[in-house]
């Protein structure tokens, strides 16, 4: 027995000894987390020794040693964001993705030779990589004009100053997050879809004010709205004070399972139909909000949106019968829920990003924001615009480091339509595409008297470094970006870890990582997708690995190898310390953004306090909760619309004459999410239906709809290669419904064949009872990982995406798919 208890024992002391050692005379350190979340507020609070980080933990700055914070705070605590700043669980292995061994080290040239695609690269300085860089754009615009050095997804802000600067090159205009609702945002509300000038409101006004919460599509247990998943435990807390939550979903989410009390299941891409279903029964009840509509929104838009839904114009009233018919919601179901969200009022209605990121999803989220605004729920309290969470506006952060350039960037294409913009400009040349079905094919939003473009090189990455691999995270093919790219003659990338996906690249430069290595001020800026609203501090907790390199030192390099290295950046000296003018700049920033809170009345920490403590909490200045477009609703003041009203009608759209010019408001403001040809899309949110979605033509050949759905623990594809986020935890897999399964002999953990006519992929099975039967669900951001034939067997959803029909604004991140069983050997 004593034998027994010494081998017990004697292994707990030897690992309780060694845990001690390991943090005996560690030092803790607070940095922001940078990720493209959509967030960026959570703190971390880093363990470091001997220059080695030896773990991540949570914030602390707030309720030390509490688990259940709610339970010692106040409304008013909750109104101030006085809890810790927990980040999610990619937070807590970051250390782990910075020491990953395909970290790049040194600046990479494709071996003279070899082939793209090959992943033949040698090492060679940073000088002769600078110099090859800028001698290859000063060779390209010399020979090609200076419309040729061209930028893939995502736009670069650092690359747009320095073309502007410089008087060559151009950019895609938006992203792939929810540019339908910064286009809804400024046509019906009058605020450009950047500006943040007018927001929704925040959760603290949503669990005090709200009587009813719907989210659709919405997982903000896995949209990490931060920080962390602070949007779920207010919504969590909304729910244990009597507030009903229902998840309209075509997933059985945990969201359905741990916060909503009911969930009605939908067909994707079928949103704007039950929309608008609900909208036939709060008319033609007269449940809407008259008196509030009179007031607050343009009669135009509403007497025309109205007559559609009842089927005044077409002879088709858009009834809960109607709409079973094309979303698989039954009718009684539809007729329940509007009666409900017309009996509690405030409904706070929160649309997701995933309805609206699909072929014609700027439909969805205009008819959202158009039920929430006959209702009544826009601008009040409780109530929302379901577009972007808000807060009170914050300091601008990092702007840019000496003068806006007076040159202004043409936006020719957009951004996830680049390759489409390469592979269709030949067809121009030869006659098979007019200039104008080119435009339009691209998404062009610049002025007429351009020419079109002529790419001939392409420049990409450092502007979210982890999530800058263009062939997977484009809402577009894969494919297609790959061939695109092998049509430039020339190509850089910029990235911290080596993928298959860099593969296009002639030369790679190594950036450091944002979040441990490099020095900024996060959080400032937009209210962060969350409305929660903080400022944070990134002090380079490590030092990088090899030769890596903070991305603004290389553009400052580029910039000044063409003669505008002093225009580009006038803190950092040419042949001075980098870290040193660098620090001049944060100083600098942190100055402006301190001023114009403290004239708010808000205390601020010194310089060297807010670089050791990492925070400033902005939601200390609330005394409230808010919310937005008070203005209209409380004071009567106008909007800067057309009507000076909520307009459901966009008198953009509507008027033809506008079609193919760059658009601009009433108040000479560009429309930045509107390209100059809207293609199909209607001046009111009506139903149309999508390009490639389940009922399309198509199914016959590829019966299955593909859904690219958020991982809980990657971003995009960013750790993807942290073994302690894959495996036990996380499984890269295809949904599958049981039927859908069965039909084709598929067992949960099957090798399976997923293709269309864009490319194959292959990955295991889940056979599961949480989608509906008819689709399939691959989580986005799976590495691309292509074998000699270019099947890729870390099955990027991105491999399957097309659509060349519908408007651009809309990320079209699904397609119709087969899957069949695979019995082949595995690479």
């Amino acid at each position: 027995m004593e034998a027994i208890q010494t081998r017990v024992k004697n292994p707990r002391e030897t690992v309780v000894g060694k845990l001690k050692a390991l943090h005996t005379d560690e030092e803790s350190i607070y940095t922001g987390c940078v990720i493209n979340c959509g967030a960026g507020h959570c703190l971390l609070k880093v363990r470091r020794k001997n220059g080695k980080i030896t773990a991540i933990e949570p914030d602390d700055h707030y309720n030390r040693g509490v688990g259940r914070e709610d339970s010692v705070l106040t409304d008013t605590d909750l109104i101030k964001n006085r809890l810790q700043l927990r980040g999610c669980p990619m937070g807590w292995v970051f250390h782990k993705l910075a020491t990953t061994p395909d970290r790049i080290l040194y600046p990479l040239k494709r071996v003279a030779g070899s082939k793209r695609m090959e992943g033949r690269y040698e090492r060679i300085s940073w000088d002769e990589a600078l110099d090859l860089v800028a001698s290859k754009m000063e060779e390209i615009v010399d020979k090609y004009g200076p419309y040729s050095i061209t930028t893939a997804y995502q736009p670069s802000p650092a690359l747009e100053r320095l073309f502007g600067l410089w008087g060559a090159g151009i950019e895609g205009w938006g992203w792939c997050s929810k540019d339908p609702g910064r286009l809804a945002m400024h046509l019906m509300g009058g605020v450009p879809g950047w500006s943040y000038n007018q927001t929704s409101n925040d959760t603290a006004d949503v669990l005090m004010n709200s009587k009813l919460i719907v989210l659709w599509g919405f997982e903000p247990t896995i949209n990490h709205f931060g920080p962390g998943h602070q949007v779920a435990y207010y919504l969590r807390m909304a729910r244990e004070r009597g507030t009903p939550v229902i998840c309209i979903e075509p997933r059985y989410t945990v969201a359905a399972e741990v916060l909503a009390d009911q969930w009605i299941p939908i067909k994707p891409g079928t949103d704007t139909a039950m929309m608008l279903a609900v909208g036939h029964v709060v008319i033609s009840e007269n449940l809407y909000d008259r008196p509030y509509v009179e007031r607050c929104v343009d009669r135009r838009g509403f007497e025309e949106w109205s007559d559609y839904i009842l089927g005044k114009d077409d002879g088709t009233p858009k009834t809960p019968e109607w709409a079973e018919k094309i979303c698989g919601v039954p009718a009684e179901t539809i007729r329940a829920f509007a009666h409900l969200y017309a009996s509690k009022k405030p409904t706070w209605l929160w649309l997701g990003w995933g309805p609206p990121r699909k072929s014609r999803g700027e439909n969805a989220v205009r008819a959202a924001c158009a039920l929430q605004a006959i209702m009544g729920n826009w601008g009040v309290a409780g109530g929302s615009v379901p577009i972007d969470m808000g807060t009170p506006l914050k300091p601008a952060r990092m702007i840019p480091y000496g003068e806006i350039p007076k040159v202004r960037v043409p936006k020719m294409y957009r951004s996830h339509q680049w390759a489409t913009m390469v592979l269709q400009r030949e067809k121009v040349e030869r006659g098979e595409l007019s200039a104008e079905e080119y435009k339009a094919l691209i998404g062009w939003r610049a002025p007429n008297e351009l020419p079109l473009p002529n790419p001939k090189m392409l420049m990409g990455g450092g502007t979210w470094l982890h999530n800058t691999r263009t062939v997977i995270n484009a809402a577009d093919s894969t494919n297609d970006h790959i061939k695109a790219a092998d049509m430039m003659e020339f190509n850089v990338w910029m990235h911290s870890h080596m993928s298959p996906a860099l593969w296009i690249s002639d030369v790679i430069l190594p950036v450091v990582d944002q979040c441990l290595e490099d020095r900024r001020i996060w959080g400032g800026g937009s209210p962060g997708y969350g409305g929660f609203v903080n400022i944070t501090y990134v002090p380079g907790v490590t030092e990088p690995p090899g030769e890596a390199k903070p991305a603004h030192w290389i553009y400052t390099e580029i910039a000044r190898r063409l003669g505008i290295g002093d225009l580009y950046n006038t803190f950092c000296e040419e042949g001075g310390d980098w870290w040193e003018g660098w620090e001049k700049y944060l100083k600098h920033e942190f100055d402006r953004m301190v001023e114009e809170l403290q004239a708010r009345g808000l205390k601020t920490p010194e310089w060297e306090e807010f670089k050791k403590d990492g925070l400033i909490n902005v939601q200390e200045l609330n005394e409230k909760p808010f919310h937005a477009y008070g203005e209209l609703t409380e004071e009567g003041k106008p909007l800067m619309t057309k009507s000076g009203k909520i307009e459901i009608y966009s008198y953009v759209i509507g008027d033809e004459s506008q079609r193919g010019l760059l658009h601009v408001d009433g108040f000479e403001r560009l429309i930045d999410n509107l390209p100059n040809d809207w293609r199909d899309l209607p001046p009111i949110p009506a139903y149309q239906q999508m390009y490639r979605g389940m009922d399309h033509a198509d199914v016959k050949r590829f019966p299955l709809f593909l859904l690219s759905a958020y991982p809980r623990y990657r971003n995009h594809t960013t750790f993807w290669n942290v073994p302690l986020l894959r495996g036990d935890c996380y499984r890269h897999n295809v949904w599958m419904n049981v039927a859908d399964a069965k039909a084709r002999g598929i067992k949960d953990g099957d090798l399976v064949r997923v293709f269309n006519d864009k490319g194959i992929g292959m990955i295991p099975a889940y056979v599961t009872s949480r989608i509906l039967p008819g689709m399939i669900v691959i989580h986005h951001g799976g590495n691309y990982e292509p074998d000699k034939e270019g099947v890729d067997w870390g099955c990027t959803p991105n491999l399957f995406f097309t659509d060349p029909e519908s408007p651009v604004t809309a990320p079209h991140v699904s397609n119709l798919v087969q899957v069949e069983r695979y019995a082949g050997a595995t690479v």
